[in-house]
């Protein structure tokens, strides 16, 4: 790899996000699965810092053979990915490529080793496909690190995210020397016995890429003295738990960090405010009875749906009571339908609810348990408000956003039960109720309890919940990494949501257009495309690059790059709204500039 030079940063550089998935993801909508802006995970904590200027997103595609992506495997395609809204940079990995780094190494190891999944010796072992797969996983790395260098942004910090991505922040060390880089961790990080259960040269690779970036961020201290201990026990390096601080023999100190990921309580109660919202309560009435439990999840195995609905059929058994008076409204979001085993697991759910409906079924041929195949944000919000109850008994888990979005949405009031290995379950002691993942009988105990809970109680234990999303919320999480990058903080008036444009109407609507004729010697290539971008992206207008009859938006790289502005082309620059001229003058007098500068 080509070291890039290191010079003085300015405002102007980017802070770069990279990260395996992007904005977007994938929706059940009528049958069929299409791309749309994520509501939820790490899209939805990284919004407000994509929408700045000067930010850019890459993010990981595939292009499967074809003219068609395959959508029963989910593959994620550049085009699912662009974003007229946000500096989005796809970066498109050979299908195989892909399959590989994705499915075989990141949820096939990596995932499982993250969430104690390993199976019992003979069950499961790394065969000769898994070696080859990591060095695919390793190339898909480097292909990633070429990408970012290959637009030539400058660049004033790195933000890269999980475990698809553990040997990238080495990388672009090596690219960049001297900008500094943070790497987070969504996932719980094993402690060294677990870490054993990859082979050596694998976790070797996986500390020293971590160890690329100046802070690696955490979601809770539990997984900051478990990353600690494996740098001292595979590493040989020296820690100091007290600070928190990796020592390399280079001379070189890593910060480790607990930064929790939150959820944003304004966006949340804007959006319960919203027409699709009030539509989805109406929706849900006539799935409610006098209580509610409730569940949002993936169908994953870490997910612990079985035991879940076997702890609220015991439940039904226990206090019959109850039976016709308390309905499970099941969200469960179908994950990975490409593999095996996620397939094998829906069945087993599927299994097992219908167990518990056949048993419990009133006389009116209702089902306790009603599952939504959903990824409708607006209808979880709503049941979110109306639930008696929030059942989250993962296995493991890094932090539950569900649980925090469900404090902030929450109206009844509800009752958090929450297993005792999610991250930060600890700190919910006093107001929610702590349970085993494999615990049924005490699960189901926890069901009946929450259920009798008086409301006095209830509004006791929700207040202080929210009390602790308000001290630490996805804005205090976004700045604190900021503030470790060393780079200024977001702006007090930037809002911690999503960036709407404002109301034109016939008699305020601005339409301007200009032609311009690319006359620099290479055209409009990686790095003006940028300078390009970053003009546009500071005005509020729609800004378009007209071409051949087709049509490219002007604020994003990959668009300005596809358009093919070489030299002698001739395009039409057209922009909507309130500052479009000012916005053609700016863009205008920018080309030019690149002329003149050619020698």
């Amino acid at each position: 790899m080509t070291e890039k030079t290191a010079g003085a940063r300015c405002e102007d550089d980017n802070i770069v996000i990279v990260s395996h998935r992007g904005p977007h993801d994938f929706v059940y909508e009528q049958g069929q699965w299409v791309a749309r802006r994520s509501t939820g995970g790490l899209a939805s904590l990284l919004e407000p810092l994509a929408r700045q200027p000067n930010v850019t997103w890459f993010c990981c595609v595939a292009e499967p053979a074809g003219s068609e992506p395959e959508r029963d495997h989910l593959f994620t395609t550049a085009k699912d990915q662009t974003d007229p809204e946000l500096n989005v940079v796809p970066v498109p990995l050979p299908a195989a490529m892909y399959a590989a780094y994705y499915g075989t190494i990141s949820n096939g190891v990596l995932w499982r080793m993250h969430h104690s999944l390993a199976a019992l010796p003979g069950e499961w072992a790394y065969q000769a496909e898994h070696h080859r797969a990591w060095e695919t996983y390793l190339q898909a790395n480097l292909r990633m690190a070429q990408a970012v260098a290959a637009t030539e942004l400058p660049v004033r910090g790195f933000l890269i995210h999980d475990y698809h991505l553990y040997p990238l922040s080495r990388m672009l060390r090596e690219l960049y020397p001297g900008v500094p880089s943070l790497h987070f961790v969504h996932l719980p990080f094993p402690e060294p016995q677990r870490l054993r259960l990859i082979p050596r040269a694998w976790r070797q690779s996986l500390l020293e890429g971590l160890l690329g970036a100046d802070v690696v961020g955490l979601q809770t201290e539990s997984d900051v003295a478990s990353f600690l201990a494996c740098c001292r026990v595979f590493l040989r390096a020296a820690v100091d738990p007290g600070t928190g601080q990796v020592h390399l023999p280079s001379g070189r100190s890593v910060a480790v960090r607990a930064l929790p990921a939150s959820v944003d309580p304004d966006k949340i109660r804007g959006f319960l405010k919203r027409e699709e919202t009030a539509r989805a309560r109406e929706t849900l009435r006539r799935h409610v009875w006098e209580q509610t439990v409730l569940r949002v999840d993936r169908l994953d195995p870490v997910k612990n749906h079985i035991l879940g609905f076997q702890a609220f059929g015991r439940f039904l058994e226990l206090h019959p009571e109850w039976r016709g008076r308390v309905r499970f409204l099941a969200f469960v979001i179908p994950s990975r339908t490409d593999e095996s085993i996620y397939r094998d697991y829906r069945a087993s759910v599927e299994r097992q609810i219908e167990a518990v409906n056949d048993r419990f079924r009133d006389g009116t041929g209702a089902d306790p348990i009603v599952v939504f195949y959903s990824h409708d944000h607006a209808q979880v919000l709503a049941a979110m408000e109306i639930c008696d109850v929030l059942l989250v008994n993962s296995s493991q888990e890094g932090i539950s956003l569900l649980a925090k979005e469900w404090g902030v949405a929450s109206e009844r009031p509800g009752v958090l039960v929450i297993s005792e290995t999610v991250g930060g379950s600890a700190e919910l002691e006093n107001c929610g109720l702590l349970v085993c993942p494999l615990d049924v009988e005490g699960t189901a105990e926890a069901l009946a309890q929450a259920i009798a809970m008086p409301t006095e109680q209830r509004h006791h234990w929700l207040n202080r919940i929210r009390q602790q999303i308000e001290q630490w919320t996805a804005g205090h999480w976004l700045q604190a990494q900021l503030r470790l990058l060393g780079s200024p903080p977001l702006p007090e008036s930037a809002p911690m949501g999503r960036r709407t444009a404002p109301l034109l109407s016939v008699e305020t609507l601005q339409f301007s257009e200009c032609q311009i004729t690319i006359r620099n010697q290479e055209g409009i290539h990686a790095r003006p495309a940028a300078a390009f971008v970053r003009c546009a992206r500071a005005f509020e207008c729609q800004i378009e690059i007209v071409k051949d009859a087709s049509s490219y938006s002007a604020k994003s790289i990959l668009s300005v790059l596809t358009a093919n502005l070489q030299r002698g082309t001739t395009f039409t620059l057209r922009a909507t709204g309130h500052d479009a001229q000012q916005a053609l003058e700016q863009l205008s007098a920018l080309v030019e500039t690149l002329a003149t500068a050619d020698p």
